[in-house]
């Protein structure tokens, strides 16, 4: 029992950011314990536990329906409130209070209060390294209030990096023995924060090194990672926005590979199943370089000679599914500097937290957001077979290059065929002169193999969405 005044038992955690409705609204769920000073009674007309909503910064109550409002009480001791139709935004501070009227001393009993809470959207955050983030080096991306996180800890606290922090865990399932640094969700929820003006909530789910089986409760094994996925945001309040997603390196195995598209497929299908939202927006990386293939592992063991092909393969599941499946969208990587043989650097995942939060911009929230990226729309072969027309939506400003363009190859049943000559058409569209004529059925690829050379830009400096494509017919 309170000893006097007000005990919070049940409610939202500081910093906590809780996820809207489709109305802009939340509501926040009190309960607790009263006791009134020693030799008074709780007498429901005199003393009365009350409970507001007021802003952190200023003291003022959010609005005259969540000033000072009655609790419900009982005789042993225990009360209940809710504070309904809270407003996107904050930071709030939730005040409670035991009221005396008609008292001799009618000053209020002390209550608990909750700090720092925010109404807003939550971001789930899943895949392995590059989503827990490993990025090395210095980069400016500071905390900022309103961008929380919900720790491993099962904490709220203000998001800072990194946010995989494994202290006090309490789900050590996604902790790892490698150093963490620099993802990149810090910086895609500051900036969605400053352009919807409410508050961004993080979940931190992702495990370096983990294949999509872990995450997919459609293939065989225990899916641990999706369940505990599951479990936090059910911790969170069971809701989220969005989900963000960078996977794909430890599935560029030929036999992993070839199945990656409809893998992936079933974990968005079983994601948005669970979650209760068949439109849940997913987000995904396109894979980024991977410089010593050699070197490439997978769990069923090492596949260093396909690799090449395994990434470009799981590249094109990934373009795809943007393509294919409502609400999931691609961002490209190819241009993004690592600090290993794999991981981006700090500076990038900063660079790819911004790219991420203008998709979500524009694709999710319908705001005015550079938010496309050059994608291949048709490819077609000359007539006389030595050249490929090239078309690309989302071409900003025409094309620029940063060195010499070997961004395209072609195979065909004969092998190879070597590129002699690009030509960059003025209105985003690309020419390829070939030294010999193609025979039978091709493929083109745009950022072939697992540490592919992507020159082109365009009038935004940013690449375009890694293909590979069937010939003559096109796509």
């Amino acid at each position: 029992m309170a000893s006097v005044g007000v005990t919070i038992g049940a409610g939202p955690a500081a910093w906590q950011v809780l996820q809207q409705d489709a109305t802009g609204h939340a509501a926040i769920e009190l309960s607790g314990e009263w006791a009134p000073l020693p030799g008074t009674d709780r007498d429901a007309g005199r003393q009365v536990v009350e409970a507001r909503l007021v802003y952190e910064s200023s003291g003022c109550p959010v609005s005259q329906d969540l000033d000072w409002a009655p609790a419900e009480t009982g005789t042993d001791g225990r009360w209940t409130a809710s504070l309904v139709g809270v407003p996107a935004g904050g930071l709030y501070r939730v005040e409670t209070r035991v009221s005396r009227r008609g008292l001799a001393d009618d000053r209020p009993l002390r209550g608990d209060y909750i700090h720092c809470l925010g109404v807003g959207d939550l971001w789930c955050i899943a895949g392995q390294s590059n989503a827990s983030g490993t990025g090395a080096g210095i980069a400016e991306d500071g905390p900022e209030l309103g961008v929380h996180v919900l720790g491993n800890d099962e904490t709220w606290r203000l998001a800072t990096h990194p946010l995989e922090d494994a202290t006090a865990t309490r789900h050590p399932i996604t902790m790892t023995g490698i150093y963490h640094g620099h993802s990149p969700w810090l910086a895609f929820a500051k900036a969605l924060k400053r352009s919807l003006g409410y508050p961004i909530g993080l979940i931190p789910t992702a495990l370096g090194g983990s294949p999509l089986q872990r995450w997919n409760p459609a293939e065989p094994g225990p899916a641990d990672l999706y369940s505990n996925l599951l479990e936090m945001v059910s911790l969170a309040g069971g809701r989220v926005r969005g989900s963000v997603w960078y996977q794909g390196e430890s599935d560029c195995s030929p036999d992993l590979s070839a199945t990656y598209q409809d893998r992936f497929r079933d974990f968005v299908e079983a994601l948005r199943r669970d979650l209760g939202d068949r439109g849940l927006p997913v987000l995904t990386a396109q894979l980024n370089r991977f410089t010593t293939p050699s070197l490439a592992l997978s769990p069923v063991g090492r596949c260093d000679a396909g690799a090449d092909r395994g990434w470009s393969i799981v590249r094109e599941a990934q373009r795809r599914l943007a393509e294919e499946v409502p609400q999931i969208s691609v961002v490209p990587t190819l241009d993004l500097f690592l600090s290993d043989n794999i991981h981006n650097a700090a500076g990038a995942q900063v660079m790819l937290g911004e790219r991420f939060a203008r998709v979500a911009l524009g694709r999710v929230y319908g705001r005015p957001a550079l938010h496309e990226f050059a994608g291949i729309s048709r490819a077609r072969l000359t007539d006389d077979r030595r050249g490929v027309d090239l078309q690309f939506t989302g071409v900003s400003g025409g094309w620029t290059t940063v060195g010499p363009v070997a961004d395209f190859s072609l195979e065909d049943e004969q092998g190879w065929v070597p590129v002699r000559r690009v030509e960059l058409g003025d209105a985003g569209d690309v020419t390829l002169h070939l030294i010999r004529a193609v025979g039978g059925e091709a493929t083109l690829h745009g950022g072939y193999g697992a540490n592919p050379e992507v020159n082109l830009r365009d009038g935004n400096r940013q690449p375009f969405v890694a293909f590979s494509v069937r010939l003559p017919h096109g796509i």
